[in-house]
């Protein structure tokens, strides 16, 4: 009989698992790259998947009495492989190196060692989950309520742990509450509960030192080789932050060689200390004593052209990091600077460690930093700008939600533009500096589309009066160079363009694109085009303007551009050509595993064994389930990120959301488990949740465009009012489809938990690739399709069973 205590494990193991999956997605992002977060969807799932045929082919197992007792020793081991399986990975000899269009064959294989290796915690939380559907498959709605709601109190617990401990600390702490799962389900056993109760001592024994002495560190990481000594290092859910040595040279992303010369002879220059994001993008601490005058070398670099035309600029810096341009701004003579960083643990690096190195900048009065996302700071505000300047934001640092989820794109989106015009005074100008490559001027020419095309969305007739770009290319066609765009508000005077042409020259740098001079290179060319849309659709890359419905500004290379040589010399395209190529590798081996372990095991044992084989619409049914979710879950967090304004806000409320909705409806999918209640559930459950997806594909954009300027509380209330419902039905399918099953088809539920798990992996990847090329809003009409079908499946397989019955 379902006890309590199976479901309080059943809870916490799930709880470690979520929060399991979302550590390595920060761990993944900082020792190998950012696409690669996808990989920890993977193993969370591709491990439940295998579970699911390890109790197909032994069935004893979901007996109630051998359940109860393998349970136990699931969650034990759970608890023990975590932090091992862990240390194993970090010892294996992964490295990306961004100098060939493909991953090198040995390369391949320790990716494939990896997954092995990772997957066994998650096969072990699959086979407890697993256990427990099977054998009380009559209480499959309250097993996969605390399932799910123990997931969605992981996504809150990540969180707490990877501030407070860290990475290798927060997986520690998942086998600390794995292992209280495993007291929970062996209570009243004395020999499993010793060990139990023996495995919770030793892991937060391993935490508890590990916190003090730092016992398991990650100290390679994706730039290549060991990590030099660190300053400073600090977890959250948005990235790992790390500061080493000090750099006694002068820090410019784009400097002329005459001025570089002329700084370094004239030794007013200060050092600086590098802050790295996720040990790749960096943002420099500059040292400051409180005399501009020292820092007035930063005036010579390319992103702070903008401070030569406009006079005592109101300025607002998007993503300041280490607070370069701010200080950049202040020794150009911004009476304020507005600073809106959206990562905490930047901010308390320069304010607490750092704070005298950096002459305490972020404390000054004539400074105002905000922690928050800057496209909602600035959407909320009721203020306006003379600059509103991003320069090179990018962190190459995935988001919690999985891989292709990058916190700034939200800020490159022809709507964020749109919010940046209505917030620049008269003489307003925003200035974005992205890398130029002089080959493949890609990255420069998707930034002016999109800035284009959001100018046009304010109102304004004709954009190219309103734009002008600055560069300095390189002199190869493989290495970057730098461009800085400016959109005016109002159109640039011939005054105007005549000072910027001027200053061009004097400090060595090129005028591709000013209103009134001859257009240079592509980009001015593009700009000067009297057809943009031809344009666009013939350039060999992609470089539509991004959307909130397809935010993914980096992602420029096409599959059918993969295998162009001359676009993997260049860093920039080679780290969007390895997103997809890796995704593809990843969802490759994905594949692999799920067809070796899960469905050729599955499809021997019916034919082979004669186990039981569900029918084909079950199996459609479970699948379908599997992809849909995935593709309801992808586009959602997305969407929320700008909407709640931190990539950790949409993580806690938006995910949360979804599983403890879902885990509701679970719970309430229970009540009433006759057959007759199934088929009336079937007739109206579909329509509805198909309807509410629908309502969010329609309404859903128009909604919180409409409601963004809200405080918070209230925007995590919309939140909540927009995803309960459509939540709460998605979770009651699964659950009702398994007591289904496990009344009509009792040894074919593991038949049924694999297949859901081989593709919901499909559907995570699917996800990504439909919202790269469609949009969210189709990705989402997808979804609603599927789950449509998913019905008519179901109803198909339970009139067919009605009809032989009687």
């Amino acid at each position: 009989m379902l006890q309590r205590r199976h479901l309080i494990g059943v809870f916490l193991t799930s709880t470690s698992t979520l929060t399991l999956e979302i550590v390595l997605t920060r761990v993944f992002s900082v020792t190998m790259w950012y696409h690669f977060a996808f990989l920890a969807i993977s193993l969370a799932l591709m491990g439940s998947a295998m579970a699911g045929v390890v109790l197909y082919f032994f069935p004893r197992l979901t007996r109630p009495g051998v359940a109860r007792r393998w349970i136990g020793w699931a969650a034990i081991g759970l608890a023990l492989s975590a932090p091992l399986t862990f240390v194993t990975y970090l010892q294996i000899p992964f490295a990306v190196r961004l100098n060939r269009a493909f991953l090198p064959p040995e390369q391949i294989g320790w990716l494939f060692l990896i997954y092995l290796d990772l997957t066994v915690p998650f096969f072990l939380s699959g086979l407890v989950l697993s256990l427990a559907l099977s054998a009380w498959s009559d209480h499959a709605g309250r097993v996969y309520w605390a399932d799910l709601t123990g997931a969605a109190i992981g996504c809150l617990l990540s969180i707490l742990l990877l501030e407070a401990l860290g990475g290798a600390g927060a997986v520690l702490a998942v086998g600390v509450v794995a292992a209280l799962a495993g007291i929970a389900f062996a209570w009243g056993d004395g020999r499993r509960w010793l060990w139990a109760g023996l495995a919770t001592l030793v892991l937060v024994g391993l935490a508890w030192g590990n916190a003090r002495a730092g016992w398991i560190t990650i100290s390679v990481n994706k730039a290549g080789g060991e990590e030099p000594p660190r300053l400073y290092e600090k977890w959250n859910a948005h990235s790992r932050v790390t500061v080493y040595e000090v750099a006694y040279y002068p820090f410019f992303w784009a400097v002329d060689g005459e001025h570089w010369d002329e700084v370094i002879e004239s030794g007013n220059w200060l050092p600086h200390a590098l802050l790295l994001i996720d040990a790749v993008a960096g943002t420099p601490i500059q040292e400051f004593h409180g005399d501009f005058d020292q820092v007035a070398f930063l005036r010579y670099d390319l992103t702070s052209f903008v401070y030569h035309i406009v006079d005592r600029p109101r300025t607002l810096v998007i993503g300041p990091g280490g607070g370069r341009d701010v200080l950049a701004a202040l020794a150009s003579g911004a009476p304020h600077v507005t600073a809106v960083e959206v990562n905490p643990a930047v901010v308390a690096a320069v304010r607490g460690p750092f704070a005298d190195f950096a002459g305490h900048l972020y404390d000054r009065p004539d400074v105002t930093i905000v922690v928050d996302d800057a496209r909602g700071y600035i959407a909320r505000s009721p203020d306006r700008y003379d600059v509103i300047q991003a320069a090179l934001i990018d962190t190459w640092a995935a988001g919690t939600s999985g891989a292709f989820a990058l916190s700034e794109n939200s800020l490159y989106t022809k709507e964020a533009f749109r919010t940046y015009y209505e917030h620049l005074t008269d003489r307003g100008i925003l200035t974005v500096s992205r890398w130029y490559l002089t080959g493949h001027p890609a990255e420069t020419l998707r930034l002016v589309s999109t800035g284009m095309a959001g100018w046009a969305s304010a109102g304004v007739t004709d954009p190219r009066l309103h734009v002008a770009v600055v560069a300095q290319p390189t002199p190869g066609a493989s290495t970057e160079g730098l461009a800085t765009v400016l959109f005016k508000r109002t159109p640039f005077t011939p005054e105007e363009v005549a000072v910027i042409q001027e200053q061009a020259e004097d400090l060595g740098f090129r005028v591709l694109y000013a209103p009134g001079l001859p257009p240079q290179e592509e980009v001015g060319a593009f700009i000067a085009a009297a057809d943009h849309e031809a344009f666009i659709a013939n350039y060999p890359l992609d470089i539509t303007p991004a959307s909130d419905d397809r935010p993914f500004f980096f992602n420029l290379v096409r599959f059918g551009d993969l295998l162009d040589p001359s676009l993997s010399a260049s860093g920039v395209y080679r780290t969007s050509m390895e997103a997809i190529l890796i995704l593809l590798a990843v969802l490759g081996i994905s594949g692999a595993m799920g067809g070796a372990f899960v469905i050729l095991p599955l499809w021997l044992g019916a034919r082979r064994r004669g186990l039981a084989r569900p029918s084909a619409g079950l199996l459609f049914y479970f699948g379908a389930l599997g992809v849909a979710f995935m593709l309801v879950e992808v586009p959602t967090i997305q969407r929320l990120t700008v909407y709640l304004g931190r990539p950790v806000y949409s993580l806690a409320a938006a995910l949360f959301s979804l599983l403890l909705f879902s885990g509701l409806g679970s719970l309430w999918s229970n009540r009433g488990a006759q057959d007759g209640a199934t088929v009336r559930r079937l007739r109206w459950l579909f329509p509805t949740l198909v309807g509410l997806i629908l309502l969010q594909v329609l309404a859903g954009a128009w909604l919180l465009d409409r409601t963004i300027g809200w405080s918070l509380p209230a925007r995590l209330a919309v939140t909540t009012l927009v995803l309960a419902p459509m939540s709460f039905l998605m979770g009651v399918p699964f659950p009702l489809g398994t007591r289904w099953a496990g009344k009509h088809r009792p040894g074919a539920v593991p038949w049924l938990w694999g297949i859901n798990g081989v593709m919901s992996v499909t559907g995570s990847a699917l996800a990504i690739a439909l919202a790269i090329h469609i949009g969210l809003r189709l990705t989402l009409l997808v979804a609603g399709l599927l789950y449509g079908l998913a019905g008519l499946a179901m109803g198909r397989v339970v009139g067919r069973e009605h009809a032989e019955v009687g």
